[in-house]
């Protein structure tokens, strides 16, 4: 399992960033499209990007991700509030406990300050 502290999240992201952490969660992680995002995060390269439903994956280096909301992406006057930075292992751990456990058990993580 990975052990993850939210002080790391929270050095890399802005504060509204668990709320677009749990909006991707929410809209793209989902079957089918769970598999196209595992896929990417264990294949991709540096700089590839996928496009999913409302929401864009681009491999920032060899362990990071960048998660942005197209909409957001289009109108947000600061888009960094915005984004998500978040290493592919614990993305990759907080997708699995959303759909063994629901949404619910990931906000419960991001509370208690583990995820």
């Amino acid at each position: 399992m990975v052990a993850y502290s939210l002080k790391a999240f929270t050095e890399k992201n802005h504060k509204c960033s668990k709320g677009m952490l749990l909006s991707f969660l929410d809209v793209e992680a989902k079957e089918p499209m769970i598999s196209d995002i595992i896929i990417f995060l264990n294949c991709s390269n540096i700089g590839e990007e996928i496009e999913l439903t409302d929401h864009f994956i681009i491999r920032e280096n060899d362990v990071e991700v960048l998660i942005l909301n197209e909409t957001t992406e289009m109108f947000a006057l600061n888009r960094e509030e915005r984004r998500v930075r978040i290493d592919v292992d614990v993305l990759l751990f907080v997708l699995n406990q959303k759909m063994s456990y629901g949404l619910d058990q990931v906000k419960t993580i991001l509370k208690t300050h583990k995820l």
